[in-house]
């Protein structure tokens, strides 16, 4: 599960995405890009508390979130 998400984080913030990729550490990560990946992950079969989706701040946020 941890290599789609991180695959699918690449293909909406781009290719030198990683488990270590922050809203911080890229700067065209915004909310909508955020949305964005729990949509693609929701189609994927991974889903996201929706409660949980503005906090997230970091693709290992996703993980971890997508793991509990």
């Amino acid at each position: 599960m941890r290599d789609k998400i991180i695959e699918i984080a690449r293909s909406i913030l781009g290719e030198g995405a990683s488990e270590t990729t922050s809203m911080g550490n890229m700067t065209s990560w915004d909310s909508l890009k955020t949305l964005q990946i729990v949509m693609a992950l929701d189609e994927a079969g991974i889903s996201v508390p929706f409660e949980r989706i503005a906090e997230i701040r970091a693709v290992s946020d996703i993980i971890e979130m997508a793991a509990d």
